[in-house]
């Protein structure tokens, strides 16, 4: 795969063209081939299936089989070599090379992610519920220092922007409800369980994966081990609830199969589930879960992917109780 091909996938994604994000894609093509060069790379092919820049799975004289990683677009790559190099390859990807000036990272290749590996969403939880502590661990020394309540605070912006939209340009022209019109219920939900963690933050902080979703858990081997961490501290209850977020194709195959409410159960029953594996406080377990599923959806649409973003936000409401 040629580097320009790669550079037009960055020019395509939906976030290129907004003020914030025109800086990365003029200075990526120059990134790109300076890592290239630096670690005598040819890239394979890339992965855009996430939010950010792609992924590439590259090969080296030196390296072999690899994946390389830029920075930029939300992801702070120096705090998650900072984890990962903690971690030593222990429950975690290893670190093959680290380009602080490029904000670039090499990384071991591994096998097919959780999603794959382990299709049933029930076993996904259970695996990733037993892959979390590899990460709380770790040296809290290794992790982004947070203010008290800084998590939910920051999801609680994202719910009250979201609320304050009334109405949106609509697809066809003209204007539509928007999301704090169609989805206020599942929003100020959302609302009340961030005031409420804020309130009550939890007594123990550990280093938190902070995304640990099943595509963030790859095959290595026998087993699996987590790639992408956030790396901040937090409550063991955050990396749980994100665990449990990822189950809008269940839940609407249950809402369809069984009746309303069937995916309400079966997600309680997760949480349920979950908590008791690892000794968590169920109630924080599921308003994270919540809040981090509607606040992912309001994100989606943010970087304009709005039919997914609606697919989470409509997830949200059927898990409603």
């Amino acid at each position: 795969m040629r580097p320009e091909e790669v550079e037009a996938l960055v020019r395509a994604r939906p976030w290129a063209d907004h003020s914030g994000a025109r800086e990365l894609v003029r200075a990526f093509p120059d990134r790109l081939r300076t890592v290239l060069e630096r670690w005598d790379l040819t890239v394979v092919r890339a992965f855009a299936e996430g939010a950010g820049l792609p992924v590439l799975e590259v090969v080296g004289r030196a390296s072999g089989p690899a994946v390389l990683k830029l920075g930029g677009h939300g992801a702070d790559l120096s705090q998650q070599v900072r984890v990962l190099q903690a971690a030593d390859g222990r429950g975690f990807v290893r670190v093959l090379e680290h380009d602080e000036e490029q904000d670039a990272v090499l990384l071991e290749k591994l096998g097919p992610t959780l999603f794959r590996t382990v299709p049933d969403p029930v076993e996904q939880a259970a695996h990733l519920a037993a892959l979390l502590p590899a990460a709380w661990a770790l040296p809290t020394e290794c992790a982004e220092i947070l203010e008290p309540g800084a998590k939910a605070r920051g999801l609680l912006v994202l719910v009250d922007g979201a609320l304050a939209v009334e109405s949106e340009p609509a697809e066809s022209g003209g204007e539509r409800p928007g999301l704090g019109t169609r989805h206020r219920d599942v929003l100020e939900r959302a609302r009340e369980l961030a005031l409420a963690l804020i309130e009550e933050p939890a007594a123990e902080l550990v280093l938190v994966h902070g995304d640990p979703h099943a595509g963030n858990a790859l095959r290595r081997g026998e087993e699996h081990v987590l790639i992408d961490p956030d790396g901040f501290l937090g409550e063991r209850e955050y990396d749980a609830g994100v665990a449990l977020r990822d189950h809008q194709q269940m839940i609407d195959v249950l809402e369809r199969s069984d009746g309303p409410g069937a995916g309400r159960r079966r997600h309680a029953q997760l949480v349920a589930s979950t908590a008791d594996q690892l000794g968590l406080e169920e109630e924080r377990v599921a308003a994270w879960a919540h809040l981090e599923r509607v606040t992912t959806g309001v994100h989606l649409h943010r970087l304009g992917w709005r039919d997914e973003g609606e697919a989470w936000l409509r997830t949200a409401r059927a898990v409603l109780s």
